[in-house]
């Protein structure tokens, strides 16, 4: 599965697949403070994945979320 990031302004970026669009995780900074919160989409759910002191540590947590999601096997 390949992923990629969309920057939409506002301290806010978009982890989606590349294959059809789909918005599978989120960061944004906490009102005016330079701390992010990052957030992974699955179906209608949303899981928080933490507060993070860096942009980079907020997308690194999602693409690892990600990571592991896509090697779970589910029967």
């Amino acid at each position: 599965m390949n992923y990629d990031w969309k920057d939409s302004g506002n301290d806010t970026h978009y982890y989606f697949k590349t294959e059809n669009g789909l918005i599978v995780g989120q960061t944004h900074n906490i009102a005016h403070t330079k701390i992010y919160l990052a957030i992974a989409m699955f179906g209608n759910e949303e899981k928080f994945l933490g507060r993070f002191v860096t942009l980079d540590h907020a997308k690194k947590a999602i693409q690892l979320f990600w990571n592991v999601q896509d090697l779970t096997l589910l029967e």
